[in-house]
């Protein structure tokens, strides 16, 4: 059986005094609804190895490339460390920097770092300074990351502290970006790479964190990795080895997990189909893991294209849409009908107050009259105020594991218009053509848009990220609505948490005025797993049992 095998590590270097994820934190309010983990360690036994499946490739290993199985592992804190992580919440907290204030006009983030705590490089160099600091050059300069994007410099300020400066206000929000997603890297490995995403040295994997990666198992589509130390920053790292074991389906992972081949499911942004829920929902030993989506199926409208940038047409097409069915083929039974605000419940800043979006012909028929949208000819479509013909294209991302949804999705789109006399066709070259897609997205040309808000965009910026006009994100959005700008702008200015959820309710409140877009459901995700050896698991809603608390509260069952 073939192995490739890195031996990277000193034999030396493993007795480390390292950091977990709930350490030290700054000041912050904690929401009610998700309990935080403590940080007390279980001190319950101890997890020989933990069995993972996944359907991202064991095809690629390196700290600067964000794909397969290797690169997806890591925004678990797993072998690499993070400056900040999240908690169940969504907020904000400790990691790498242990504390960190943020100054008033909310450009400059001084942020004290465990640098005192002996942490060492998997390959025995100790984490200095010097590495802080070259990540962030790194990242503005040479990777030109969206995590340096927003940053001017990072200085050191005395022995463990540095200022973050920003380009401008809006240092919450960019903490809200970069935790649990940029994390710090060493300088002696990358400091003479050029082209960090094209660099696949045995030395790309090495980073800092709880874990270090072991080998691979390309026949049996299989990564091992091992913990460092038995503790990590005072806490005892329960689980010592890791195995995460590639599937080619989600229905070879399901499998696998009843047989008892796995113990748990990852899998960013891409939990199991709410069509499986009942391949994994009342079988023994078997959990299926459901929590609450923080992201959800959604349509933009395009404010470049007519008819879709008027107001009275985007209400009549909100009106027009069935919720209940939409719902149900989205997320199944547990599907839940999402309300005007189109952020899912989750999500730090939800406001529950907005109503909930319902289907009303008679309402959709009388705002395109008040629009001017009247069948003039009699043929029982409407045209366009000017009389000339009404032609809407429901456009889809281009995406193979959601290619057979989104279309569905715009089937029961196209009937909803149509009974409301509407004239629409699905725009089949989106669902075909992945460059003409990416272009659609880039021009903003399009009229409707469906798209999917993932959980880690929907934590991080929230799904007005997408809505935005793209000349201010560089995103896929069009809406330039004087109102909307200046409430995203400001809520992208806040200096912290509170300011930032105020903004948040507020463009919602604007969402449901404006009908900027729509949430088509707010579904539960799935990321099953197996109750009959380990416990202590956390489930974070969208994301799933294997997070950052994983590696420090799993322990077998007494």
């Amino acid at each position: 059986m073939k192995k490739q095998i890195l031996s990277l590590f000193l034999a030396g270097a493993l007795s480390l005094s390292l950091f977990g994820c709930s350490g030290q934190t700054a000041s912050q309010n904690t929401s009610q609804d998700v309990p935080v983990p403590s940080t007390e360690s279980p001190s319950a036994g101890t997890v020989e190895e933990l069995h993972l499946g996944t359907t991202a490739a064991n095809d690629t290993f390196t700290t600067f490339v964000e794909n397969g199985a290797f690169g997806k592992m890591c925004y678990n804190s797993f072998v690499t460390a993070p400056f900040w992580q999240t908690d169940p919440n969504g907020e904000v907290k400790p990691f790498l920097v242990t504390d960190w204030t943020v100054s008033q006009d909310s450009t400059t983030i001084t942020c004290d770092l465990a640098l005192d705590q002996g942490v060492t490089w998997h390959d025995g160099e100790p984490l200095t300074m010097d590495d802080v600091l070259f990540t962030f050059d790194y990242n503005i300069n040479v990777r030109k990351s969206s995590y340096g994007s927003y940053v001017d410099y990072a200085e050191q300020i005395d022995e463990d502290t540095i200022k973050v400066v920003l380009k401008e206000p809006g240092a919450y929000q960019w903490l809200k970006l970069v935790a649990g997603y940029f994390y710090v890297q060493p300088k002696h490995i990358w400091e003479n790479i050029d082209n960090p995403k094209d660099y696949r040295g045995e030395d790309a994997v090495i980073g800092c964190g709880p874990y270090r990666f072991v080998n691979v198992d390309e026949d049996a589509q299989t990564s091992y990795y091992e913990a460092v130390s038995d503790t990590y920053l005072g806490r005892e790292v329960t689980v010592k080895k890791v195995s995460l074991r590639s599937f080619d389906s989600n229905d070879a992972l399901v499998m696998a997990l009843r047989n008892g081949e796995i113990d748990a499911m990852y899998s960013y942004a891409s939990p199991i189909p709410a069509t499986m829920a009942s391949s994994i929902t009342d079988v023994e030993h078997l959990d299926p893991g459901m929590s609450d989506n923080t992201g959800n199926y959604m349509i933009m409208f395009g404010f470049r294209k007519k008819p879709t940038n008027n107001l009275s047409f985007r209400q009549a097409v909100t009106f027009a849409l069935d919720y209940e069915l939409l719902a149900a083929t989205i997320g199944g039974e547990a599907g839940q009908v999402p309300g005007s605000g189109v952020i899912a419940p989750p999500n730090l800043g939800f406001n529950g107050t907005l109503p909930e979006l319902e289907q009303n012909l008679e309402a959709a028929q009388a705002a395109l009259d008040e629009g001017g949208y009247l069948d003039v000819d009699g043929d029982g479509y409407r045209e366009m105020p000017d009389g000339s013909p009404m032609g809407i294209l429901v456009s889809s991302q281009n995406s193979a594991t959601r290619r057979e949804i989104y279309m569905r999705i715009a089937e029961i789109m196209v009937q909803n218009l149509d009974a409301v006399g509407i004239k629409a066709r699905v725009d089949e070259q989106s669902f075909a053509n992945e460059e003409y897609e990416k272009q659609l997205r880039k021009d903003g040309t399009y009229q409707i848009f469906i798209c999917y808000c993932t959980s880690g965009m929907a934590s991080q910026t929230s799904c007005y990220y997408y809505f935005i006009d793209n000349t201010l994100d560089g995103n896929w959005g069009t809406c330039n609505l004087p109102e909307f700008v200046e409430a995203y702008e400001t809520r992208r200015q806040a200096p912290d948490e509170k300011t930032y959820i105020e903004g948040t309710k507020l463009l919602q409140q604007i969402n449901a005025e404006q009908y900027i877009g729509e949430a088509l459901c707010w579904d539960k995700a799935y990321y099953p797993y197996r109750t009959d050896k380990y416990e202590g698991w956390t489930n974070f809603p969208g994301w799933g049992v294997i997070n950052c608390e994983t590696w420090y509260n799993l322990h077998p069952i007494s």
